[in-house]
């Protein structure tokens, strides 16, 4: 049976690493303010524009830049608009990665550094979408941006775009009558044979223009004041382009950009992708949490249960089931903030990652081995010493004489067998933990998310308790759901492990993770209605 259970780990890992695979994107994109004239600015700029652009050749940066005090510059207006939009500070330096990891100032905008190196992919946040870099229509950029990448750059002007780089000249007899489009301009900024790429297109060979940075007001000043380039061409790319139907490539290799994908999510209806945000991902993941979460639901029917043998009192199930519910949460919350704590704090974030996904990995196996081989050999599970001192706890518990006896001893069990409870489900936490980390935001709010999390995790659980007070216990939970809701939380765990390993960031997408959790469900049902028909059968013989 085990050398079964480890065939079929095999295949659940390598059918979804070729998913993950086709999920994957090349470059980091990201949206960078400053204007000329900001101190803060000038020791900035040169990092990210410059030294980046040497040490992260995926690495794309769409940046605004205006003089200080000129409101009626395109891009300084554009700004206003972007910090209406997203409800962010109108200060600058300021660099968006994505809506919940914004750094701002000259102290916080060289940390996100710390992102790019653990990020291999990451769409750029625009003022009405989120979109890929290689699914982007320059045409479509507002206001008048430069766009970073490799060493090179391009300037959008009013009809056309400056394409600027140092190296090889490209001379007049290159020039064709083939045109330019979309994908063939952002191949340029990581070309290194662009001479090549250029032969026979259309384009004007121009004076390169000096970039200028925020310290070329400031006379003596310290920081790098420009950027020079010694190579030029004008590129005409004509009307926007259409997006909202894509069609096939054409001779230049130009491919139409994606129509924006919406998804229909059970009880939450029809939601775009590029507006999904950390609180729906936080909802969803905490519900399916809650939901799989086979050694809590244990605790707590068995505590529901024997209580209610002895008693038989809706008042003191609700007693007994509301105070579990709130010691649960409590160390959850507190577990949980461990995690993130340690996410946090470590230096070597990517190492992290990698042991987090082996851990993942390692309670997900576990517990896909308990629906085969239910506590038999090491186990995430409350082991039946466990459950008889539990037992003896509540027959004691019954004996309270009043109700505030009964919620002192309640407090004192809820306490210990929540402690105990936790150890045997942290996957998921595992997982979400890291994917909040990978979001900069303000240090409360970390707490607030995992207060949040918590809060919608415990809704199965009083959901429950409910039940169990309105029917009076009729309803069970045997050794056999149990089993089940080991394999299907198993499953899930195992994917997020094995996601957080090949690339942690796939898990910002609420698409590719209710995928996920959709398969992971959907697997769970073929394998417990395979098992369970093949133990009939072989009853039968």
């Amino acid at each position: 049976m085990r050398k079964e259970i480890f065939i079929l780990s095999l295949l659940v890992i390598s059918a979804i690493l070729p998913v993950v695979s086709a999920q994957e994107d090349k470059n980091i994109c990201a949206v960078y303010f400053t204007y000329i004239g900001c101190p803060n600015c000038a020791s900035v700029d040169p990092v990210v524009l410059t030294a980046w652009m040497e040490k992260y050749p995926n690495l794309v940066v769409i940046e605004y830049m205006w003089h200080g005090g000129d409101w009626q510059d395109p891009n300084s207006q554009f700004f206003g608009e972007y910090t209406q939009k997203y409800k962010i500070q109108a200060a600058v330096p300021q660099f968006v990665i994505n809506k919940n990891n914004i750094k701002l100032g000259g102290l916080q905008v060289p940390t996100a550094e710390e992102d790019i190196k653990t990020k291999e992919s990451n769409p750029c946040l625009l003022l009405d979408k989120s979109i890929l870099f290689e699914e982007l229509n320059l045409n479509e950029l507002k206001a008048k941006p430069k766009i970073w990448a490799n060493g090179k750059i391009l300037i959008k002007q009013e009809d056309n775009w400056i394409f600027q780089w140092n190296g090889e000249k490209i001379p007049e007899g290159a020039i064709g009558n083939k045109t330019i489009n979309n994908s063939l301009t952002k191949k340029l900024l990581f070309t290194e044979d662009i001479s090549k790429v250029l032969e026979g297109k259309k384009f004007k060979i121009a004076e390169p223009q000096r970039a200028d940075f925020s310290a070329s007001v400031f006379a003596g000043s310290e920081y790098l004041p420009y950027v020079e380039f010694e190579n030029a061409i004008e590129i005409d790319l004509g009307k926007t382009e259409p997006t909202t139907k894509p069609t096939e490539s054409g001779e230049n290799g130009d491919e139409e950009i994606k129509k924006e994908e919406i998804i229909e999510l059970p009880f939450i209806g029809k939601i775009k992708t590029s507006e999904i945000s950390l609180p729906v991902l936080t909802v969803i993941l905490a519900i399916v949490d809650g939901v799989t979460n086979p050694c809590g639901f244990f605790v707590l029917f068995f505590l529901l249960a024997a209580l209610l043998g002895l008693a038989g009192s809706r008042k003191k199930i609700f007693i007994v089931g509301g105070i579990f519910i709130f010691f649960f949460a409590l160390y959850y919350f507190l577990f949980m903030a461990v995690l993130l704590n340690i996410f946090m704090l470590g230096k070597e974030m990517a190492m992290l990652t990698v042991i987090a996904g082996i851990v993942c990995i390692i309670a997900g196996l576990l517990n896909i081995k308990d629906y085969f081989l239910f506590q038999k050999g090491f186990s995430l599970s409350i082991s039946k010493s466990k459950k008889s001192k539990l037992t003896e706890l509540v027959n004691n518990l019954s004996l309270a004489k009043s109700i505030p006896a009964l919620i002192l001893g309640t407090t004192i069990i809820a306490s210990t067998v929540s402690l105990v409870a936790i150890a045997c489900t942290f996957g998921i936490p595992l997982a979400y933990t890291k994917i909040l980390t990978s979001s900069s935001l303000p240090y409360m709010q970390y707490y607030l998310y995992l207060v949040f999390y918590n809060i919608i995790y415990i809704i199965p659980m009083a959901l429950i308790v409910s039940i169990f007070a309105i029917t009076l216990g009729k309803r069970k939970f045997g050794k056999t759901w149990i089993r089940r809701l080991k394999l299907i939380s198993g499953l899930i765990i195992l994917f997020l492990g094995s996601v957080l390993i090949w690339n942690f960031t796939l898990l910002e997408n609420v698409t590719f993770l209710f995928y996920i959790i959709i398969s992971a469900v959907i697997l769970s049902g073929l394998i417990i209605l395979f098992s369970e028909n093949f133990k009939k059968f072989k009853h039968q013989k």
